[in-house]
């Protein structure tokens, strides 16, 4: 089982066997948190990142290790401060980048209010970051996320992205929790989530409910503690609309706040089940997982040395829409010609 809020690691690094960490953007959470004046310390890469805002009232992440101490590239939008590892020290490519998300959610972003305020939550976790990771994969046949019947489904892996298409009904643990009375219920998502990287994914979603939709993106992000413990974070923001009207905007953070819950819930369901069965399947080359592994094995060797096996086109899909009305329009004929025979042997 992965341990969540193990014991608290102090001002001390965590002791751990040496580790190569993953080159690429890593998140370290709500920017507003480090703009207290004071330099902030985190425990990271198996060292301590030491973030402070300069004299133009930037934020400067340095990653201190015994007396070496290095600044780190760092970026700030969309309310998120985000640093760059490399153990070879290149800066980062400018095709290697996070997106902007879609519309501000603070005055200093210049962008219009489109979307609520980040629905926010960090877990300290007894895991490793390849533990994370392959959710992007179980989705399609884990009895935590869907109800066993998903629409569609389909991994595209390619250079440094990593996606997931997903449509499909929602398994109860991701529906919204502490619901109002007789609040309507998530019928359909259809999701599109990517990992820019190896430690940041930024899903789109559409929640279809019973009497409206919601427009929703979800950011999943981790950066290692050392090569045994983790924090990942999970941020949500609901669509609020042009203008954000203040009664629909408190709605919207009220149900980003909900998704959340549910979402973090359903992670941790899904990283107790892989850890559980890790090991227990053997999987082949063309396996979803392998090609994960493969994927994510880019990030962890020195850049000259990624082969084109990690970094080239992979799909997995599983589109069930024809087998399923297939499956409906068969079902119905069984039973009408069950009821028919009924009646006639009743005769």
């Amino acid at each position: 089982m992965v341990q969540a809020n193990p014991e608290p690691f102090g001002d001390k690094p965590p002791q751990a066997a040496p580790a190569r960490y993953a080159r690429g953007w890593h998140c370290l959470g709500l920017s507003h948190r480090f703009r207290d004046g004071s330099s902030r310390s985190l425990s990271a890469f198996g060292s301590q990142l030491a973030v402070q805002a300069n004299g133009q009232d930037q934020l400067m992440v340095r990653l201190e290790s015994g007396t070496v101490e290095q600044e780190l590239p760092s970026l700030e939008q969309d309310g998120l401060l985000y640093a760059w590892h490399d153990p070879q020290g290149a800066e980062p490519a400018q095709n290697v980048s996070i997106p902007r998300l879609r519309g501000g959610i603070c005055a200093q972003d210049g962008e219009d209010l489109e979307f609520s305020e980040w629905a926010w939550k960090e877990t300290t976790l007894a895991a490793g970051t390849s533990q994370v990771m392959e959710h992007l994969v179980h989705l399609a046949d884990s009895p935590h996320v869907t109800r066993s019947e998903q629409l569609y489904f389909k991994n595209v892996f390619e250079g440094q992205l990593a996606t997931q298409y997903f449509e499909g009904p929602l398994h109860h643990s991701y529906q919204l929790q502490d619901p109002a009375v007789n609040a309507p219920a998530i019928q359909l998502a259809d999701s599109v989530a990517s990992y820019y990287g190896p430690a940041v994914m930024i899903a789109q979603l559409d929640y279809v409910l019973e009497d409206r939709s919601l427009d929703a993106v979800v950011l999943t992000a981790h950066y290692p503690i050392d090569a045994q413990h983790l924090v990942l974070m999970t941020g949500v923001m609901v669509r609020t609309g042009q203008p954000p009207v203040p009664e629909l905007q408190a709605a919207a953070s009220g149900h980003a706040a909900q998704i959340l819950r549910s979402i973090t819930g359903a992670v941790r369901a899904q990283l107790d089940g892989a850890a559980a069965t890790k090991h227990q399947d053997a999987i082949g080359d063309h396996h979803p997982l392998a090609a994960l592994h493969r994927w994510y094995a880019q990030f962890f060797v020195d850049t000259q040395d990624i082969t084109p096996g990690m970094t080239e086109r992979y799909e997995y899909e599983v589109d069930t829409t024809m087998p399923m009305d297939l499956w409906t329009r068969s079902s119905a004929r069984t039973l009408i010609l069950r009821r028919t025979n009924g009646k006639q042997l009743a005769s």
